[in-house]
């Protein structure tokens, strides 16, 4: 992780995953080469709420739609090593994100969305794994804008193709 604009993914990693983690604020996951002493690529998430500003309806449950704020759960930092950039780790580490969601958060407590603020570098990563942009002039416009992964949408999914996942619900 040696690029400039990561050193404050690096500090975090170093300084505060674990006071964090110690604080209930966030969760790290890392992944390491085996055997390696090194973490190549890390993952933190946190709960949160989201406000869909009339943005995205949920069809599924329309009196949902009355309260401001949707129950979600915020990829709050991602990196990857620029050694091992490419190599799928990104995507490995937010489908961990998503399935530790669907298994221990969204039975327990109800979640319906994961969210994050990306990078405009980022997006299109992000689009490809199936989130999309939250649709306000304001997000639009930001350097860093909301995107967000309708869990409900990655459930039926699951249940196409007879996961054992699927049981989830």
């Amino acid at each position: 992780m040696a690029a400039e604009e990561d050193r404050p993914l690096q500090n975090f990693l170093r300084r505060k995953a674990r006071k964090s983690a110690g604080a209930n604020l966030t969760q790290t996951y890392v992944a390491k080469v085996k055997d390696g002493p090194h973490v190549i690529a890390y993952i933190s998430i946190m709960c949160a709420e989201v406000r869909l500003e009339d943005a995205y309806e949920l069809p599924d449950k329309a009196d949902a739609n009355a309260y401001a704020y949707q129950p979600a759960v915020r990829i709050a930092r991602l990196a990857c090593c620029d050694k091992h950039k490419g190599a799928g780790l990104g995507r490995r580490l937010v489908e961990t994100v998503i399935g530790i969601v669907l298994l221990s958060i969204v039975p327990h407590a109800g979640c319906r969305f994961l969210i994050l603020d990306a990078k405009r570098k980022s997006v299109a990563f992000y689009q490809r794994m199936g989130f999309r942009l939250l649709d306000t002039s304001e997000n639009r416009k930001s350097e860093n804008p909301i995107m967000f992964l309708d869990l409900r949408d990655v459930m039926e999914e699951v249940e196409k193709t007879s996961n054992p996942i699927a049981t989830v619900r």
